[in-house]
């Protein structure tokens, strides 16, 4: 059920991605987020890439850690989509399309997985700089995956309010699992509701 979804979801940002990128750069400059569930924390470090000399894009960085002490690294480079929508009243519709790394370290020896996944971001201001959705969507086919996985399955979704002009305050839902290697089935590395704040600065 979540392939078909995730299947869904990248070929509509695929045929998207014919477009040219955005003459707009995204509006973050520099944002920290740390969000929390039951089992697992997750650290994210974002930036314009025009800070990293990466022209229109968005960068970020983070950082992973399970109940079960599953470290996970990712970097991602994502780029705008020039897609036109009139949405009214309300804010802008955002489509982001690019790659992400993940570096993992399992709890279980000898069980590191390195995967190169293609993904897209999807975000509609609701209220603008007040109340808006957010969907992601990653994964990596078996021919970018090494180690102990075959492929990497990342998807999330979230509702997020202003909480200042700085602040913003986020809840929702992520699916982030493995297949691994040898038949040993797939590994959850979380399956649950997660709640957050991030700073942009």
């Amino acid at each position: 059920m979540l392939r078909n979804f995730v299947l869904a979801v990248f070929g509509g940002a695929l045929i998207s991605s014919g477009a040219l990128a955005e003459e707009a750069s995204p509006t973050i400059q520099h944002a920290a987020e740390v969000s929390l569930s039951n089992d697992t924390l997750h650290v994210r470090y974002l930036v314009s890439g025009e800070k990293i000399g990466a022209g229109r894009s968005q960068g970020s960085a983070g950082f992973f850690l399970s109940e079960e002490r599953d470290i996970v690294l990712d970097a991602a480079l994502l780029f705008p989509i020039n897609l036109e929508f009139d949405l009214g009243p309300v804010g802008p519709l955002t489509i982001l399309v690019g790659p992400r790394a993940y570096a993992a370290l399992l709890d279980e020896e000898n069980s590191d997985v390195m995967a190169f996944s293609v993904g897209t971001e999807i975000r509609f201001d609701i209220l603008r700089e007040r109340l808006a959705v957010v969907g992601q969507a990653f994964y990596s086919p078996d021919i970018l995956t090494f180690g102990a996985a075959d492929n990497l399955l990342d998807l999330s979704a979230r509702a997020e309010i202003g909480l200042g002009s700085q602040l913003t305050g986020f809840a929702g839902m992520r699916w982030f699992e493995f297949d691994l290697t040898e038949g040993e089935g797939e590994r959850t590395l979380q399956e649950e509701v997660f709640v957050g704040i991030g700073w942009r600065f």
